[in-house]
């Protein structure tokens, strides 16, 4: 495990800097990219410094403390500009890591599929570009451990131009990808069934809750059960994953799982995985999951709604679940229970009934009524339309039977293509 400096800058012009909160959330991530954090320095500033980020005089303190404790690798709370992280380096005589740089690091452990690889080498990339100049000066510190895995560090070893190469081709193998992927959903829309994707924090349960409602759809044929991962770690999902879920009305519903938000996080970096941004976007529902135990979960709902807004997806329907409520005390259950929300556990199972029940209510909000008449023949019609609409009356007349149902729009206007096309 590799010993490690964690610093973090107090904004002291900021009244609503949470510079604790973020730097615990960095030793989390420390941990998680597999570092141990021996020392945590926090400066206060009212602007970060322009040529070292935290001033000569602390860079010196670190300096004297990253000797003496025979730590080789100092980890910085912010994205640190290239000049920032060339100086820092030379006077620390350290490995010098930004926020950005270890979370791509983590990215680079966590990405499994094709296109999750490619996305990742591509923002190591992009985020490399400007550090490797002619003046940028010597990388010969950056020797492994944390914040060189996957393709960055072989990539700092090549000029500018095969990495701009490197770049254009990993845009159009992604590019190529991603049309794949809008196929696979023009197909799944061709087959209308509702979707919903999992969103929230990271490690605030996502994964787990997944599982949980796959658990409870054991009765239905022809689904994919694989379990998706979940641990107690930050970033544990990286690559979207879809699962078909059983409603109690009966209706089949598809949830995906995606990557967990977190504060500072660059929305370029974020937007650079389009894969599960796509998801999340043509999604029907977002279910917000919410850690109600953590005692920043109302700063993490801000983050989340800052980076739905950059991305500009927060106009889509929502609901918030409130997970792990098995942690929490009768009095703080009390609390939460009066707020427009969901309150679960996906570790015991407690509130998924009314979850199901509430995610059915919230997509059939904007269905439509109609009425239509079907022959005596095309009885079989009429019992294909259970699994696609509700089905409120259905009455015998002369010339056959008239149903009037209840239906999204858009399943309507396919299913009525198809009728006609027949």
């Amino acid at each position: 495990m590799e010993n490690v400096i964690a610093v973090g800058v107090h904004r002291t012009n900021n009244k609503e800097t949470a510079s604790n909160r973020s730097i615990d959330e960095l030793r989390e991530l420390i941990e998680t990219a597999g570092g141990y954090v021996v020392e945590t320095h926090i400066q206060n500033k009212e602007h970060p410094d322009r040529a070292t980020f935290i001033g000569k005089g602390k860079v010196s303190e670190i300096a004297e403390r990253a000797r003496v404790l025979k730590v080789h690798t100092v980890v910085f709370d912010d994205e640190l500009k290239p000049a920032q992280q060339k100086n820092l380096e030379e006077l620390l005589n350290t490995k010098v890591i930004d926020r950005t740089r270890l979370i791509l690091d983590i990215f680079a452990q966590r990405a499994r599929t094709r296109e999750g690889i490619l996305q990742v080498e591509l923002a190591q990339l992009t985020y490399s570009l400007p550090r490797i100049t002619a003046h940028f000066g010597r990388f010969e510190q950056q020797t492994g451990g944390i914040g060189t895995r996957g393709p960055g560090e072989r990539k700092l070893e090549v000029d500018q131009r095969r990495i701009y190469d490197r770049i254009a081709a990993l845009k159009k193998d992604i590019e190529k990808i991603s049309q794949e992927r809008s196929l696979q959903r023009e197909v799944r829309r061709g087959v209308p069934v509702p979707q919903v994707a999992i969103i929230g924090y990271t490690n605030a349960g996502k994964s787990t809750l997944l599982n949980t409602l796959l658990n409870q759809s054991a009765a239905l044929p022809d689904a994919d059960y694989q379990q998706v991962y979940a641990d107690d770690k930050l970033f544990a999902t990286l690559d979207p994953t879809t699962r078909r879920i059983r409603m109690p009305s009966s209706r089949i519903v598809l949830f995906s799982d995606t990557v967990g938000f977190i504060q500072k996080l660059p929305t370029a970096l974020v937007a650079a995985f389009r894969a599960t941004i796509e998801e999340i976007g043509t999604a029907d529902l977002l279910l917000h999951v919410i850690d109600a135990s953590d005692a920043e979960k109302e700063q993490q709902e801000k983050s989340v709604q800052r980076l739905l807004e950059d991305l500009h997806l927060h106009q889509l329907p929502r609901l918030k679940a409130y997970n792990k409520i098995d942690a929490l005390s009768p009095e703080e259950r009390m609390i939460l229970s009066g707020t427009d929300s969901i309150l679960i556990s996906a570790k015991t199972g407690e509130g998924i009934e009314d979850l199901k029940q509430t995610i059915e209510k919230k997509l059939t909000e904007k269905w439509e009524e109609h009425d239509l008449h079907f022959q005596f023949d095309q009885e079989r019609e009429i019992t294909q339309l259970y699994a696609l609409m509700d089905i409120l009356t259905r009455k015998t007349t002369t010339t056959g039977y008239d149903v009037r149902v209840r239906v999204h729009p858009q399943t309507f206007a396919q299913w009525s293509q198809r009728r006609t096309s027949h």
